[in-house]
């Protein structure tokens, strides 16, 4: 056989392939798009009971669970509202928010706002599932920093920031 024929025979049967597998594609993304109004977004996400509360977390604070534990360093499948869970996350913030400080004066070289508001955020994620657990509906981010400013933790102000120094 000669090459050009080769070469040929692979563009065809390749774009047979791509079509077939696009064309399955289209269709099951019009079952799901159909699926998703019948069964609703709590059978997506599990369902079960408090599911809808824990979408709402989700939601109001732009980031799940796992992405905050991710974060923070901490097992997926711990219990996040014992102590030593706590004090762990505590612990990884302190560090995280740290060493992440936005730019002093003398331009410290290896800041970033993003990822410390990310952690912040994290931080607040995690503690905002810990009240839902706990059942209080939610700690807010001002009874959190209540909280955590007799520890002394950084960012533990109501706004997640540190003051700058003086």
């Amino acid at each position: 056989m000669s090459a050009p024929r080769i070469l040929a025979q692979v563009v065809v049967l390749g774009s047979q392939i791509l079509g077939k597998a696009f064309v399955e594609a289209w269709r099951q993304a019009a079952r799901n798009a159909q699926g998703t109004g019948r069964a609703g977004s709590s059978s997506m996400n599990g369902g079960g009971k408090g599911s809808s509360a824990l979408d709402s977390l989700t939601r109001t604070h732009r980031m799940s669970l796992d992405e905050a534990t991710d974060i923070l360093n901490l097992k997926r499948n711990a219990d996040l509202a014992s102590e030593t869970e706590l004090q762990k996350m505590l612990k990884n913030f302190d560090h995280l928010f740290k060493a992440n400080m936005p730019t002093t004066a003398e331009g410290k070289p290896h800041s970033s706002h993003y990822l410390q508001s990310k952690i912040v955020r994290a931080k607040e994620r995690i503690e905002a599932e810990v009240g839902v657990k706990k059942g209080d509906g939610g700690a807010t981010t001002a009874e959190t920093a209540a909280a955590t400013a007799a520890e002394g933790t950084p960012g533990s102000s109501t706004t997640g920031r540190t003051p700058p120094p003086s």
